[in-house]
């Protein structure tokens, strides 16, 4: 079995690209919130505009879902550099080598 590398440039790029992707996110669902209570108090009805409505709730929950998930992958790569040494001690890891 090999020993697991992880290039620390490439896991800074890695950081800085998913943090970029967790303020974008969390940018673009703010901002389908206020584009979602803009349309829902504004005077227009009809079918458009519910039609439009159900597509932004859908748009809305999405980013809230990919928020969730860009933060813990966020969260994941930043404690990647505290955790590879302890991967490598840990005594699971070392029974698992020797089989």
């Amino acid at each position: 079995m090999s020993d697991v590398n992880i290039n620390i440039y490439k896991l800074d790029a890695a950081k800085q690209a998913a943090q970029a992707l967790e303020n974008s996110i969390t940018t673009s669902h703010r901002e389908c919130k206020k584009l979602l209570s803009y349309v829902e108090s504004s005077k227009w009805s009809g079918k458009a505009r519910d039609a439009f409505l159900c597509y932004l709730e859908i748009i809305y929950q999405y980013h809230g879902d990919l928020k969730e998930a860009a933060a813990l992958q966020t969260k994941a790569l930043k404690n990647l550099d505290k955790y590879m040494d302890d991967f490598n001690r840990d005594s699971a890891v070392r029974e698992v080598r020797n089989l």
